[in-house]
Formats: C-alpha cells, sequence, structure tokens
C-alpha cells in the first residue's frame, strides 16, 4: 500500500577551495553538503542515493543525506599522477571509506590511461554525482541514477578530440566489482518485502536480511561531445552481474540468486546551458531491469535557480534462482 507522505528538506554546500601543502606537487580539495530533512506527514520519507539509501522518519534528520568529500591529486612527473577519494556519508555513519585511488599515465595532451579503482562512468553526472553544487537539485536523479554500482576496479582509456567547432571525449574501461553487501539493494529488499508490524498493525521496522553483487568482464565506452552551450552525451555498458540473497540468520547459505547473468546498460543525455538557462534530459535502460527518464529545466536568477524537474521509472524485477530459473515481475 503506498501511503502519502510530505518531507521539508533543506541543504548548505560547502565547497572547500584547493589548499595549498609543503609539497606543491601534492594538490588538495573537497566539498560538502549539510543536508537536513523532516516528515511532515506519513510514516516516513525514503531518500534513494547513488549508493545507498536513508529514511527520515520523525523529527529532523541530519545524518541521511549529508556528506564531505576529500580529494587528493599527488603529480608525480609531467606524466603520471595519483588520485584519492575520500567520503564521508552520513548514511554510513560517517565512517571514512576511500571511494577513488587511481594513477593517471598522460600518453599524450589528448590521451590518457587511468587504472585502480575508478567511478563507474555510465551517467553524466557520474563523476560529481557527490557534489550538490555541481547541479540545482537537491541530489541527483534516483529515478535516473539507480544503478546498484558507483565504483569499479579497472583500467580506462581517455581520448580528447578538439574539431574546431567543438570537442568531443571518448572513454573506453573495463572493470569488475564486488559489494557485500550492496547497501542499496538490500534497502529497496528491505522495505519492498521485509517490512515488520506488530499486532496493531503499527509498522516497527524492516527485517535484517543481506544481498550481494558481483560484476565481471565489465566493458563499456563514452562518448560526449560539446558544441558551445549545447552537450551530447553517450554511455555503453556490457558485462556479466550475480545477485544472491541472504536472510537473517542465514549465513553462507542464500534464500535465491547466485548464477551469473549477462547485463546491459545504456544511457543517453541532451543538455543545453544557454545564458541563465540550463536544460537537460537524460534516459537510461537496463536490460531486463527497468529503463527510466528525467528532464528539468532551471532558470539562474541572482542566487537562485528555480526549476521544473519531471522523471518517470518503469521496472522488471528479475533475480536467477537456484537451477538457472529466471523470475520476471513488471512494475510501474
Amino acid at each position: 500500500m503506498r501511503k502519502h507522505v510530505t518531507t521539508l528538506v533543506g541543504s548548505c554546500l560547502v565547497v572547500i577551495a584547493a589548499s595549498a601543502t609543503a609539497d606543491d606537487n601534492l594538490r588538495i580539495s573537497g566539498f560538502a553538503s549539510l543536508v537536513g530533512g523532516t516528515t511532515l506527514d506519513g510514516d516516513g520519507y525514503w531518500a534513494r542515493l547513488p549508493d545507498a539509501a536513508g529514511q527520515y522518519a520523525t523529527g529532523w534528520d541530519f545524518q541521511t543525506e549529508s556528506r564531505v568529500g576529500l580529494q587528493g591529486i599527488y603529480t608525480i612527473d609531467k606524466k603520471l599522477s595519483l588520485t584519492g577519494q575520500l567520503m564521508i556519508r552520513g548514511v554510513n555513519d560517517f565512517e571514512p571509506q576511500m571511494e577513488w585511488l587511481y594513477a593517471t599515465y598522460r600518453v599524450t595532451p589528448d590521451a590518457s590511461v587511468t587504472a585502480g579503482r575508478i567511478r563507474l562512468p555510465v551517467y553524466h553526472y557520474s563523476d560529481y554525482m557527490d557534489v550538490g553544487i555541481a547541479y540545482p537539485w537537491l541530489r541527483v536523479p534516483s529515478d535516473a541514477y539507480s544503478l546498484a554500482l558507483t565504483n569499479i576496479h579497472g583500467v580506462s582509456f581517455n581520448y580528447n578530440l578538439d574539431w574546431d567547432v567543438g570537442t568531443t571525449s571518448f572513454k573506453f574501461y573495463t572493470g569488475q566489482q564486488h559489494t557485500d553487501p550492496n547497501k542499496l539493494i538490500t534497502a529497496i529488499e528491505q522495505y519492498k518485502t521485509e517490512q515488520l508490524y506488530d499486532d496493531s498493525g503499527k509498522y516497527r521496522g524492516v527485517r535484517d536480511i543481506r544481498t550481494t553483487k558481483d560484476y565481471e568482464d565489465l566493458k563499456g565506452i563514452v562518448v560526449d561531445t560539446q558544441i558551445d552551450w549545447f552537450n551530447v552525451r553517450l554511455s555503453y555498458l556490457t558485462g556479466k552481474e550475480k545477485f544472491t540473497y541472504y536472510a537473517e540468520g542465514a549465513g553462507s547459505t542464500p534464500l535465491f540468486g547466485g548464477a551469473w547473468a549477462d547485463t546491459r546498460f545504456i544511457d543517453v543525455s541532451v543538455s543545453a546551458d544557454y545564458g541563465s538557462i540550463f536544460a537537460i534530459a537524460e534516459y537510461n535502460d537496463y536490460d531486463n531491469i527497468y529503463s527510466s527518464w528525467f528532464t528539468s529545466l532551471v532558470y539562474r536568477t541572482g542566487n537562485w535557480s528555480p526549476y521544473v524537474f519531471y522523471s518517470d521509472f518503469k521496472g522488471v524485477l528479475r533475480f536467477i534462482a537456484p537451477g538457472g530459473v529466471t523470475v520476471t515481475l513488471k512494475m510501474e
């Protein structure tokens, strides 16, 4: 049963400027978002984030979506550099986590190779989805940014092409990742099927479960073209994935899942940034799992950026049961 919920959410965005260090080869920068929200009506509000999910229940909550990021870039020489990014998220109880750690080798001024723990570049805002000041909304669109994977261990080749009237960047990458637990899928499953109620029907929480998601043989390409104020970005990803679901107290024996399945993800975005007007539309399709899209129109005036926003999500729940049986359920 869907329940009506009203929330009030505000945020304070802070950008930490690059700081000087004793070593001229080291550059440190960062960002922070202080987000507070409260539920005005209903049982609560569930905030789906790129890498997890949190819930606004009763009273003001400043933990669910607040975050701090610190990034360090160490330049070894003109061709080689090291990059690391540390994230501190409220949804993870403010435990520091190293999300990026990679080396970049510049082959030519227009070509480079990156290897290590890198961001999965499938979305328009993938590289800076945590930097709240980089977009006009409180968070990146959760309908369209629903892939339960944000970082991979892999290698990417990057090439920039300048063709006078515009520029096109190409990114070819490959990698893998193992998430245990997968926080986003675990939260979805808990709030979808594992809700607990007392004898009077009052909601009292969710059952403790665990889900894992493995990704292998990931191969992708991104083509991003900028012509003056107009941008079009195309992303294509293929690979294999394995989803496993464990019940509370089940230990290492899964209830279902555990079989590999082929996967494909496509994303297309078109945007225009002209003077005080910014418009964007983005669509993606996760093969046999979901398709989603959003569009937004923003008008900048002074320190304010009022906008209109619309999104849509259509999904097919799919899991591979023991024995290779595929089960699907359509939803909107």
